[in-house]
């Protein structure tokens, strides 16, 4: 006996029809002022009941894509009223998506849509000026969610498509919030030619912290060339040692418990030995990860961790690099980061802005983000191959693939996003010595919320 769908399940359904149906008045195939095929040619044309076709009809007419006209037909609207769309989003996204590309080639799908970016300053403020949609990180949307609510932005349908573990991280209240966009792990990256150099083995996934320090001190040549660095005080790059503790931060009565013998107190110390090395590591005072970058596209670093996001800063260089998973301490795990867009409540154009949203998550969209950056779609289904790159790419790049199992967020560490930057802030003063371990674990018990 064949299962009846779910509630779930039907709507997803009706919203397929409707998407394909939409992409066909788009694409000229049904022209303003013709009529859709007969409801029982459409109903064979998609394999559906005529149920959910009607339920598909019905959205279409309320959104003004067709006109239903009584024992005749449904006839496709005329052309509709220009639209202007709002998108709020950092300004390394075009970088990181050639997002230009992807608005433009949008507008020549929806010729009557426009969208317009705005550069967000610092923590994505809602109330800050109208807008229709909103890119964020992971860690963004959920500094968002904490601090306004799951209200801001409007629930989309789940698309079983997208990397399940990246489209999770911007659920929340049994609804999605956000569509992921690409996703983008923390990895470790080297200079290829500083291995060969001096016979070295590169890196693997067996490597702990101590065999990349090993090597560091190797790769160290004493004239300015040193093994290893990364920009430690950043919220995206130093949490990865608490994540790879396997453990969590515990509460009692609503306050943190001392996480003095634990393993994230370990792993916070092989963090500080790290640092405090001077024959692998330089004392250079990094403001930002362009400092980074530029030690290693400059030949002065031999190894250093970054994002697949992160690697699209690097495309304008000469540098013969490859990318290993992250060394590890109790369990193999790194850090990731997705990026989502999402469409805010406030939209007068809700529709419109959702139809960018699907466009952002389609194979077309997908394989421009593939073919144009270093950046890792999030679409799962995407066929792509490394011969499809026009940029540098490293041998290995296929690695996010295969270690979607290791990928951990922040929120896994139970605390809020917005205690993380009073976190980094007494983690700076250990790693100065300002604070000892016995002074740490106390500070965080009573400053941790």
């Amino acid at each position: 006996m064949r299962n009846r769908p779910t509630k779930v399940q039907f709507q997803q359904k009706i919203e397929h029809i409707k998407e394909l149906l939409q992409h066909a008045m788009m694409d000229g195939t049904y022209k303003a002022g013709q009529f859709l095929p007969a409801e029982k040619q459409l109903e064979r044309m998609f394999g559906v009941s005529n149920y959910a076709l009607r339920g598909a009809l019905d959205q279409l007419e309320q959104e003004g894509w067709i006109e239903k006209i009584a024992s005749i037909g449904n006839k496709v609207a005329a052309q509709r009223p220009p639209v202007k769309l709002m998108l709020v989003c950092n300004a390394v996204m075009e970088r990181n998506l050639q997002l230009s590309g992807l608005l433009e080639d949008f507008h020549r799908l929806y010729p009557w849509i426009t969208i317009h970016m705005v550069e967000s300053g610092g923590q994505y403020n809602p109330n800050r000026e109208y807008h229709d949609l909103v890119m964020l990180d992971n860690v963004q949307f959920q500094y968002a969610i904490e601090t306004y609510g799951t209200n801001v932005f409007a629930p989309l349908h789940v698309n079983t498509r997208m990397y399940r573990k990246i489209e999770q991280m911007f659920y929340c209240d049994n609804r999605q919030h956000m569509r992921s966009i690409v996703v983008s792990p923390l990895v470790l990256c080297y200079n290829k030619a500083h291995f060969r150099e001096l016979g070295l083995a590169e890196p693997d996934g067996s490597w702990t912290w101590e065999d990349l320090i090993h090597h560091a001190e190797m790769l160290s040549d004493g004239k300015g060339r040193y093994g290893f660095t990364f920009l430690i005080q950043s919220m995206y790059r130093w949490p990865l040692f608490l994540l790879q503790s396997g453990e969590r931060f515990e509460r009692e009565k609503g306050q943190v418990q001392s996480i003095m013998g634990s393993k994230l107190l370990q792993s916070i110390t092989t963090s500080k030995n790290i640092l405090h090395n001077r024959k692998a590591v330089p004392f250079y005072l990094s403001e930002s990860n362009s400092d980074i970058d530029r030690m290693f596209i400059e030949g002065k670093l031999s190894m250093t961790l970054n994002t697949y996001m992160g690697l699209n800063s690097w495309n304008d260089s000469n540098i013969e690099y490859d990318i290993a998973p992250v060394p590890h301490i109790h369990q193999m795990s790194t850090f990731v980061l997705g990026l989502g867009i999402g469409v805010t409540r406030a939209s007068s154009h809700l529709e419109e802005a959702k139809l960018f949203i699907e466009y952002c998550a389609s194979e077309r969209a997908q394989q421009h983000i593939w073919n144009q950056t270093l950046s890792a779609p999030s679409l799962a289904t995407l066929p792509c191959t490394l011969n499809d790159k026009t940029l540098y790419t490293p041998s290995r790049y296929m690695l996010y693939r295969e270690t979607l199992g290791t990928f951990r967020s922040l929120t896994e560490l139970n605390i809020p996003i917005s205690s993380f930057q009073k976190l980094t802030n007494l983690m700076k003063q250990y790693w100065a010595e300002m604070l000892d371990e016995q002074q740490l674990c106390e500070r965080i018990s009573l400053e941790i919320k």
